[in-house]
């Protein structure tokens, strides 16, 4: 079973950040795209494939991917059925890349799709353009850089939230959902530590220019 989990997904460019090293590549369907641009072999393809390249798809079956394919009639998106074989796969750190641009419903729902306690089990991280984004819950401890920018989001009603290594840190703070209090601090020096003492938080942690 795998432990670390690769999974591209359409819509976005290719993440700037590093990616860890893994031990499974899913694509969800148009995801495929982006194998190329981050120099990967696919070992999956999940999706109802009514966007990806049909040249890339057999391209990759060539090499040795599987395919898993859905009704286009489904009630989940692409990126939530390869999400899904992740957790099946024995995926305990799944990494999405891609999926930064195009449709705000798109952006907005996963956003909201990675923080869904079916992947409780797992360490969610979003790779997409120059940010990634950490669904927290309790403890992160993080390689950071000195210009890089740390934003807080609360989902739950109500956060509380520790943060040091930033230039203002905070000592169990209330975060209630919809508040802009965690927006925007600024790393200082190389580790990043977060505590979210209740609720879940979506840490954006930007790449600084």
């Amino acid at each position: 079973m795998a432990s670390t989990i690769l999974i591209l997904t359409g819509g976005g460019p290719a993440p700037t950040t590093p990616l860890p090293s893994t031990d499974l590549v899913i694509a969800a369907d148009s995801g495929l795209g982006l194998a190329g641009a981050l120099d990967v072999h696919v070992d999956l393809v999940v999706g109802d494939l009514d966007s990806v390249d049909r040249s890339q798809l057999d391209s990759a079956i060539r090499d040795g991917a599987a395919v898993e394919q859905h009704s286009a009639d489904k009630d989940a998106t692409d990126l939530d059925l390869a999400l899904q074989a992740a957790v099946d796969r024995g995926g305990t750190r799944i990494v999405v890349a891609g999926g930064g641009a195009g449709r705000l419903d798109h952006l907005l729902g996963i956003a909201m799709l990675l923080t869904d306690e079916r992947w409780i089990g797992s360490a969610i991280e979003w790779h997409s353009g120059s940010s990634v984004t950490h669904v927290a819950r309790g403890v992160l401890d993080l390689d950071i850089l000195p210009d890089d920018l740390v934003s807080l989001i609360p989902v739950s009603d109500q956060a509380v939230v520790s943060i040091a290594g930033t230039r203002w840190p905070l000592e169990v703070t209330p975060l209630p959902r919809g508040t802009t209090h965690g927006i925007s601090n600024e790393a200082r020096g190389n580790r990043l530590e977060i505590d979210i003492h209740q609720g879940v938080v979506l840490a954006v942690i930007t790449r600084g220019e």
